[in-house]
């Protein structure tokens, strides 16, 4: 019968708690880990203080929610693990430390999402599953990705309509300027009411602090393909379309200005965001 990895348990529930609530970042996690395979005496939380990406006051707060997560399951670090959900992409991240331990542990935390039945985990969103604690929104198909956000098409279960729901990416989740950038861009385009703005029907974010924001979902084609199409046509055509890209223009133009306005009442390094 195996020996308990008692310690390599632990060490990793406290990884994956930190990191869901925040208080670290993924390279964080991961870099501790490491360090913590060459100097197995020592905690993964005395190693974050060490490296400074814990404060005293977080790591007391983190052991107090590890010991009352090992309380709700029997006091088995195993049974933890296999109950923390949410754990996403960071468990592929961690199967690459070489060291058995860790690999051990591992195979105790639920594959994939991890969505299970545990009352006090954070769950995390999939495509056919409620996105919020209200069952509002539930994604229907991917649409369309940029640099730091992605966009769903969902379906808004209490007003039965088809939306854009528009999540930060994962690589960017654990980022906090990139969180505030993501909510600073809904907060701007919330603001601006013009009929050639897409409007942001609301705002909200998952269990584990991840932003998201629903608005109306248009059909048709986008800006850049709508230019792409424009451009080769023959002038006389060309005059036939300019009614929309004239409106398209004056949205823009107008959007613009309006951000121009904002910026000149907002602190510096707001403005600077959506400059960038």
């Amino acid at each position: 019968m195996a020996q308990p990895n008692t310690a390599a348990d632990s060490n990793i529930l406290f990884g994956i708690l930190a990191l869901q609530m925040d208080f670290i970042s993924r390279d964080a996690l991961i870099a501790a880990m490491h360090a913590w395979v060459l100097a197995k005496s020592k905690t993964l939380g005395q190693l974050l203080l060490d490296q400074k990406a814990l404060t005293p006051d977080t790591h007391a707060l983190l052991q107090a929610l590890v010991q009352k997560h090992l309380t709700l399951h029997d006091n088995d670090p195993e049974k933890s693990l296999a109950a923390v959900c949410g754990v996403g992409s960071v468990k592929n991240d961690l199967l690459r430390i070489a060291d058995p331990d860790v690999q051990a542990s591992l195979v105790h935390l639920p594959a994939g999402q991890g969505v299970c039945d545990d009352p006090y985990a954070t769950v995390l969103p999939s495509v056919g599953v409620p996105t919020s604690a209200c069952l509002r929104f539930r994604i229907l198909r991917a649409h369309a990705k940029g640099g730091l956000g992605q966009v769903s098409v969902a379906h808004d279960q209490e007003l039965h309509r088809e939306v854009a729901l528009k999540e930060i990416q994962d690589r960017h989740a654990d980022n906090p300027e990139s969180r505030s950038r993501f909510l600073l861009e809904a907060e701007i385009t919330g603001g601006l009411e013009h009929p050639g703005i897409v409007p942001v029907y609301s705002l909200g974010q998952y269990a584990d602090g991840r932003p998201f924001y629903a608005m109306r979902f248009i059909r048709g084609n986008s800006l850049k393909e709508a230019i792409a199409r424009f451009h080769p046509l023959p002038l006389q055509e060309k005059d036939r379309g300019n009614e929309g890209s004239a409106s398209s223009n004056f949205a823009i133009s107008w959007a613009d200005s309006s951000m121009s306005a904002r910026r000149s009442s907002m602190p510096t390094t707001a403005a600077s965001c959506i400059a960038t």
